[in-house]
């Protein structure tokens, strides 16, 4: 059976605290180890004739990836990107255009559920190869694998789990609409299913493999503010175990994204 997270979420017979994994910090980062191949790959996208016919330059369209994940999966800033891969700011939009053409590029909306208040709109620019946001950010497997390349490893991880609920969109039984949420008043939360009832569920992403409260104070905000619309909130992580937080707020494993029943790592 296809992967189907939220539908999972919402069903009565789903229970986090019973599910397992398999999976841990090495498991995840061999997503992203993939190296050979990687250079030429890019350097034949970007000089391949859908961007000729558009009178792209090769090697700026390359530097815009290499803009784009450094750091990988951060908000949409056109003037930020514009500086780092030497395209003027208004004549950057077609190559980002390219981009998603070729499927290298998704870029998660900012949420536009009733319950978001002063939102930052910007996009959140996701590379859909978790193996090609790595290389292009220059974090080592070995790097990201101890623990002090959390911090890079971070929003890798959130690419991966943006690309999966994306990717499961297409074929879920649940219509829904993914974002991310970052309002002015401060209140972020890494993702946001947004359902067509106006409910909402939100997703925390964090590399670690144990579970804390604070990890759950953007969920606990979100549900303060959405009341009855607030259907759970989750923290995908690391760990091997699911885990109710309290009622409505749950952890539980990344790999759940793909294999709820938690066999042995392997999509």
């Amino acid at each position: 059976m296809a992967a189907d997270f939220v539908a999972r979420l919402g069903s009565r017979a789903a229970v986090p605290g019973e599910v397992r994994s398999h999976w841990g910090v090495p498991e995840y980062v061999e997503l992203m180890a993939r190296e050979e191949g990687i250079a030429d790959e890019l350097r034949r996208i970007a000089s391949g004739d859908a961007r000729a016919l558009r009178r792209l330059n090769p090697e700026r369209l390359l530097a815009l990836l290499r803009a784009l994940a450094r750091p990988p999966a951060a908000e949409l800033n056109k003037a930020r990107l514009a500086a780092a891969s030497g395209i003027p700011a208004t004549t950057i939009s077609p190559y980002l255009e390219v981009l998603v053409e070729v499927g290298l590029l998704r870029l998660l909306p900012g949420c536009r559920a009733s319950v978001a208040k002063r939102v930052i709109g910007r996009p959140r620019a996701i590379l859909t190869d978790p193996a090609v946001a790595r290389h292009l950010s220059g974090a080592t497997v070995d790097e990201l694998v101890e623990l002090r390349g959390r911090s890079r490893l971070a929003p890798l991880l959130t690419g991966v789990v943006v690309d999966e609920l994306l990717r499961q969109r297409e074929t879920s039984a649940v219509d829904y609409r993914l974002s991310h949420l970052r309002e002015r008043n401060g209140l972020a939360v890494d993702l946001v299913v947004e359902l067509p009832d106006d409910t909402v569920y939100g997703l925390e992403v964090r590399t670690a493999a144990s579970l804390r409260p604070h990890q759950f104070a953007g969920l606990e905000a979100l549900a303060a503010r959405a009341g009855w619309r607030f259907r759970g909130g989750v923290v995908l992580n690391t760990g091997s175990a699911g885990h109710e937080f309290r009622p409505g707020l749950w952890g539980l494993p990344i790999s759940a994204l793909w294999d709820w029943d938690a066999t042995p790592p392997g999509r």
